[in-house]
């Protein structure tokens, strides 16, 4: 019942944090455009988070409960899979498009951070959506 009532939250979570690190990063890249010699930063969740809710037997869509305190019952040995999940950043060097060394695009940072943008609004939303449902279940039960 637990799992059908907190759903995809960590998941959404882990999204967010993501996301959140990917826009820092392009926010860099736009802010050292002119800078010789910068290469330019990546982020990278995805794999990672498809990886860990594989490992723990989920589908996209279902997510593994975390235990938060030492008194919470066993949630098997993958349920935290998702919890270790983190942003992993790396400039890339394996490129560069200019003759100062730069290698950022500002024309596709701009669609990268466009992108990035349009996907943690909606990850919010279903984040709120998620607990705007907890919310009114609580208020039912009272």
């Amino acid at each position: 019942m637990l799992e059908s009532l907190y759903g995809n939250v960590s998941i959404l979570e882990k999204a967010l944090h993501g996301l959140t690190a990917r826009q820092r990063a392009i926010g860099e890249n736009v802010a050292n455009a002119d800078t010789p010699r910068y290469k330019r930063l990546e982020v990278a969740y995805e794999a990672q988070l498809r990886a860990a809710m594989k490992a723990a037997g989920r589908r996209d869509d279902e997510t593994p409960l975390t235990a938060t305190h030492p008194l919470h019952f066993s949630l098997g040995p993958h349920a935290s899979r998702v919890a270790e999940v983190s942003p992993l950043l790396r400039a890339v060097t394996d490129e560069t498009q200019r003759n100062d060394g730069n290698n950022v695009d500002i024309d596709a940072e701009m669609a990268k951070l466009a992108e990035t943008n349009i996907r943690y609004n909606t990850m919010a939303t279903l984040a709120r959506d998620k607990f705007e449902g907890l919310k009114s279940l609580l208020k039912e039960v009272r």
